[in-house]
């Protein structure tokens, strides 16, 4: 959904496998409300002149509600519909996680190999830094925000190799790998490149033809460059004195790793669905990547490869917020 209307989600009784998605789309998996009650929730985002959002509830693998609501571009008054395409921000993470897995399923990455043996540019941070710390949010790699935005230059935007040179030029780490958790994009663009080199393909085409095409997420896209189409690409809008305003582009758009997905509603769904089962990956495999983190002192971290680990009312759930620029998103699971 936009920021300009956040949609919070609010929840009483037995919990539901959720995912929400941004400028809009909310995504269920669990013993479902009353579609009525969702109804009520929804209805202040029932417009035809401002942005919305996209509702899909699922239990055990069926989707019992779907609402689409409000517009995806107010200037053409284009509403959003099945296929409208939404960026999902740090959300887009878990298919950064996911990629590791498959690579580690292969022998192509060991989590615990030390940063170094794939990305050398970064020996100013030391050999001590891992996979899985970058994986886990514990790397002790900063974000540079501000920084890199302004060393975008002429070109306008800034790649992930961008990123890596102003690191290996004056990055410094704030923590010894492993003594905390930190939530760190830069770890995750680091990790894009990590994985690039592992996989020997660029990020991109590995994240479309190892988990986007064996799930038929046909919709879904990497907008690494300014200039890769995503069809039906929702606008993401702001309030700036108390008007609505479309969000302009930024150089950090299309850093990959940490976010710059962008997908629709159904190309969730199917997601949601593999992650349920062993079409990617082994569910050993992915039971082992949803352990928290042991940090160095022997507690735990509340991050594991890609999502936050939480209790709800003594289940377990699985959740990553994102936001982005006139976008939110959220997903969560209770499995």
């Amino acid at each position: 959904m936009s920021d300009a209307q956040a949609f919070e989600p609010r929840r009483s009784g037995p919990p539901c496998g959720l995912t929400i998605v941004a400028a809009s789309a909310l995504l269920l998996a669990c013993p479902a409300p009353p579609a009525e009650r969702l109804d009520a929730l929804l209805a202040p985002l029932r417009s035809n002149r401002a942005p919305g959002a996209e509702v899909m509830v699922i239990r055990k693998g069926a989707v019992v509600y779907s609402a689409a609501l409000g517009l995806a571009d107010v200037e053409h008054r284009i509403p959003i519909g099945p296929r409208t395409a939404f960026d999902i921000a740090s959300v887009s993470k878990q298919f950064t996680a996911m990629l590791a897995m498959i690579l580690h399923e292969e022998g192509r990455l060991d989590y615990d190999t030390p940063v170094l043996s794939f990305l050398p540019e970064l020996s100013r941070f030391g050999d001590g830094m891992t996979v899985r710390h970058l994986l886990t949010h514990t790397s002790g790699l900063p974000d540079y925000y501000d920084a890199l935005a302004a060393s975008a230059g002429e070109r306008g935007w800034v790649a992930n190799r961008d990123a890596l040179a102003f690191l290996a030029r004056q990055g410094e780490p704030v923590f010894p790998p492993g003594d905390r958790f930190q939530y760190s994009d830069t770890g995750y663009e680091m990790l894009a490149l990590v994985l690039e080199r592992a996989g020997g393909q660029p990020f991109g085409d590995l994240l479309r033809r190892r988990v986007f095409e064996p799930l038929g997420m046909t919709d879904t896209r990497l907008r690494d460059r300014p200039d890769v189409p995503v069809p039906n690409r929702a606008r993401g809008y702001t309030l700036r004195d108390r008007s609505l305003v479309a969000s302009p582009d930024h150089p950090l758009d299309c850093l990959a790793g940490s976010g710059a997905v962008n997908t629709t509603i159904g190309d969730l769904f199917r997601w949601d669905q593999a992650l349920a089962t062993d079409r990617l990956v082994r569910r050993a495999t992915i039971e082992e990547a949803l352990r928290p983190m042991r940090l160095n002192d022997g507690s735990e971290s509340p991050y594991a490869f890609g999502w936050f680990l939480k209790r709800d009312h003594g289940h377990r759930r699985l959740e990553h917020p994102g936001s982005w620029l006139g976008f939110q998103a959220f997903i969560a699971r209770y499995p």
